[in-house]
């Protein structure tokens, strides 16, 4: 499962048909969502709403960039995931060392994306977090363990790190780039990209029918974020339900027959 903040766009429709006086007296949207996500069917499984309070010390702008916001809304996505064998993907802004050995004792494992900008890196040796001055080939990599955490410095193109207590750092795997091929990584680093790619395939795919709301209350906007969220879910599970094999709906097809049994149209089948 990944922690991430899904992709919400704005009503392209509603952004077309607006005046310039009318995009600038509209607010900025006063929340941040995050979401605990199956990486294998697209299935939200929780979701975190942290609201700005304020333009103040404890508001989310500025928290927005401190490890402290972000290590609150994992371990609230986190709270029901304890004793199953989940494996959550973190990426920069809430991988942290002193995070996931908390996850570690509540039997959660993970596999992080680090930044020495965005991430707490306390704890970790600096001798990892600083960049080799020795030119490096693509697909070489550094390792250091503590206990069942490991740290993996990667290089392709760059030095990408990552923390996990999920994979063996000895166990090998492959990136698969068109134009390069196949380069050789470790077996999380293989696995993070397979999971994020996913992610990015339900963004692509469901983001565009997400619920925009005109009016700029927050509440409303949650609602229909949240609306939104719920139907994509349905959709997911009716996909694999025996009921999808006997009538193949599309994700509109499905939306606009749900939205005539709510309004309890006699004629439910899709026009389409």
């Amino acid at each position: 499962q990944v922690l991430h903040e899904p992709l919400i766009d704005e009503d392209p429709v509603f952004i077309a048909t607006c005046t310039e006086r009318e995009l600038r007296k509209r607010k900025k949207r006063k929340f941040s969502l995050w979401v605990r996500q199956c990486s294998s069917t697209g299935f939200i499984c929780q979701i975190y709403v942290h609201l700005r309070e304020g333009s103040g010390a404890d508001g989310l702008d500025a928290l927005k960039n401190k490890p402290q916001l972000h290590s609150m809304v994992a371990k609230s996505l986190c709270q029901n995931a304890s004793g199953k064998n989940y494996i959550i993907f973190t990426g920069p802004s809430i991988t942290s060392l002193n995070l996931f050995e908390e996850f570690e004792k509540q039997g959660i494992y993970c596999c992080g994306l680090l930044s020495t900008r965005k991430s707490d890196c306390t704890g970790l040796p600096p001798s990892m977090l600083n960049n080799s001055e020795t030119p490096q080939s693509r697909g070489q990599y550094r390792i250091r363990m503590k206990g069942n955490m490991s740290l993996i410095c990667w290089y392709n193109k760059g030095h990408f790190r990552f923390l996990t207590n999920a994979y063996s750092p000895v166990q090998q795997g492959v990136i698969i780039k068109r134009k390069s091929g196949e380069i050789p990584c470790p077996l999380a680093v293989e696995a993070f990209a397979a999971h994020l790619s996913y992610i990015c395939k339900y963004d692509d795919k469901y983001s565009k029918y997400f619920i925009s709301h005109k009016p700029n209350k927050t509440w409303q906007q949650v609602f229909w974020f949240a609306i939104s969220i719920a139907i994509n879910n349905a959709y997911i599970l009716y996909k694999m339900s025996e009921a999808y094999h006997v009538t193949r709906y599309s994700r509109a097809q499905f939306g606009e027959r749900l939205v005539k049994e709510l309004l309890g149209l006699e004629d439910t089948s899709p026009s389409h």
